[in-house]
């Protein structure tokens, strides 16, 4: 892995050891951030860290004496770096829509002086259950702020735009989404591509995706199972029974703790089920996340094909969103974190990313068909449908973090309604609607 040294500005004394200390640190919190976005907290090792910035472990371990207290600082830093974009937001003197534009605005900015290295890179906001309960405290009292102050603003925006009767957390969430695939892609692209992707987003932000007109009516879910009673006495039925029960935890580990952080043993005790048992399915852990990655995959897969059976365009896009957001919303399939594929050897890891680019693209080919149809307004599609993937798999970085912080809410309360009121920023923008 590369990683840019940043060069931050010097607006001090050249013989301040204070401003060295400090331009030293912050480097390390930018180059570990990078690697646990990549790797996870447990998976990134510190050499590697060291590597990156042309030291060694010993340097770094002069300035932060574990990997858990380089965790901890790269979250805080990554918290102020968000609690600096909604403060910038909350300066501007806009009605409640722009404010949350200027949310975005800012946070964009401040990412392309990342990418520039002008200032550390932030690290995603996933695995603190691997770092101890005292430093999930520290790192989740200071996001719990910055998400009550975003939530203000939505409550606001929806007050001012007559949508009272939508809940503002489903939409904040949405928002911590959306802030979370901007910092994915700011840490896949060059600084001009981040200003093209940052633009588009704001724009369907500001718009939405749909043309102008009014609001469709609300989705209701649609799940049919196909299975009946489970048959006791049959034994390939009980079989895919534990094998699912098996997966779905799996997935919940995985999607917590990351791929080091997972123990097969633990797995096994919050099913209530022996080591033997479990491990007559799951020969080791390598496998139960190749099989966990398979399990999400065909789960959206089906998703997309039963909403493409009667639908397409604009329609397909709406049924096959609702369905995954509500699938997890609901508790009825956890989808793992997509990134996990990097812990799996070459050979298996392509084979996921292979699904993965065609459901992309079947995103994307949707969003064309709607343009074609005049039903969406015209953007980048691979842009469209890097947006729509990172909205669809709501368990990672931000929106796991925000949830958490949110504790009298949760999207598995009223998922119909919740799930509906988390894809209206996406769908309509935040102009008002006739």
């Amino acid at each position: 892995m590369t990683v840019l040294r940043p060069d931050f500005p010097d607006h001090g004394s050249p013989f301040s050891r204070r401003q060295e200390r400090d331009l030293k640190t912050a480097a390390i919190r930018s180059a570990a951030s990078r690697r646990f976005n990549a790797q996870g907290v447990l998976g990134a090792r510190l050499e590697d860290i060291a590597a990156d910035l042309g030291l060694t472990k010993t340097s770094i371990a002069y300035y932060y004496a574990s990997k858990e207290e380089l965790a901890e600082a790269a979250f805080l830093s990554s918290v102020e770096f968000l609690i600096e974009a909604v403060s910038r937001a909350e300066a501007a003197n806009d009605a409640p829509g722009l404010k949350v534009l200027a949310l975005f605005q800012a946070y964009g900015e401040q990412l392309s002086e990342a990418i520039e290295g002008q200032r550390p890179f932030p690290a995603r906001l996933q695995e603190l259950d691997t770092l101890s309960e005292e430093v999930q405290t520290r790192i989740t009292g200071q996001l719990s702020e910055a998400v009550n102050r975003v939530n203000a603003m939505t409550c606001d925006w929806l007050e001012e735009a007559g949508l009272s009767a939508r809940r503002a957390e489903p939409v904040t969430y949405c928002l911590f989404g959306l802030l979370d695939w901007l910092t994915v892609r700011a840490g896949e692209e060059t600084a001009a591509q981040f200003f093209d992707s940052a633009n588009v987003l704001r724009d369907i932000l500001r718009q939405g995706l749909t043309e102008a007109g009014p609001v469709s009516n609300e989705i209701a879910p649609q799940f049919v199972s196909n299975d009946e009673l489970p048959q006791i006495f049959d034994r390939e039925a009980r079989n895919r029974m534990k094998r699912d029960a098996f997966l779905k935890a799996g997935i919940r580990f995985f999607n917590l703790y990351g791929f080091e952080g997972v123990s097969l043993a633990e797995v096994a005790g919050s099913l209530g089920v022996t080591r033997g048992a479990f491990y007559y399915h799951i020969p080791d852990k390598e496998s139960f996340l190749d099989q966990c990655l398979e399990h999400s995959l065909q789960m959206v897969e089906t998703t997309l094909d039963a909403a493409a059976d009667s639908l397409d365009g604009l329609a397909f896009l709406r049924r096959a969103a609702f369905d995954l957001i509500y699938m997890q919303a609901s508790g009825i399939s956890p989808i793992i974190r997509l990134e996990l594929m990097a812990a799996l050897p070459a050979a298996r890891r392509n084979r996921h990313q292979a699904r993965l680019r065609n459901i992309t693209r079947r995103l994307g080919d949707s969003h064309d068909a709607a343009v074609s149809a005049g039903e969406a307004r015209p953007h980048e599609a691979s842009i469209v449908e890097s947006i729509l993937t990172g909205v669809m798999f709501i368990n990672s970085g931000y929106t796991l973090a925000a949830s958490s912080t949110m504790n009298d809410w949760r999207m598995s309360q009223n998922p119909q309604s919740a799930t509906n009121d988390f894809l209206y920023v996406l769908l309509y923008g935040l102009a008002a609607r006739p």
